[in-house]
């Protein structure tokens, strides 16, 4: 007799939204997102701000890095899927802004 097993999809545990308002030029540190059930993690729309890596695993992943070329504030929307051993997937939007400094208003205060 065959046995099937039934699984379930993955499930997130971060929430969907902004992960976050770094300086352009700065290291972001580790942000991590988790899934349950999942296997892998992959951006499947949008982009993360240049100089970051998704770095994939099981149950978790990690955005990592130092941001790299924002000449203006941008705020970064995503799509990360989280799939598990049987191609199940869920998906989720998230965000990272960036912040550029103000131009020198050329004022000055004795």
């Amino acid at each position: 007799s065959a046995v099937l097993t039934v699984s379930d999809e993955p499930s997130w545990t971060t929430s969907a939204g902004s992960l976050g308002t770094f300086a352009a030029a700065s290291n972001v540190g580790t942000i991590t997102i988790a899934a349950t059930n999942a296997t892998s993690f992959a951006i499947t729309s949008g982009s993360l701000p240049g100089g970051l890596s998704l770095n994939t695993g099981v149950g978790s992943a990690t955005i990592t890095g130092t941001e790299s070329g924002a000449t203006s504030p941008t705020t970064y929307n995503f799509t990360v899927t989280a799939t598990d051993a049987e191609g199940q997937t869920a998906a989720r939007a998230f965000s990272i802004s960036i912040t550029v400094g103000q131009e020198n208003s050329m004022r000055f205060d004795p």
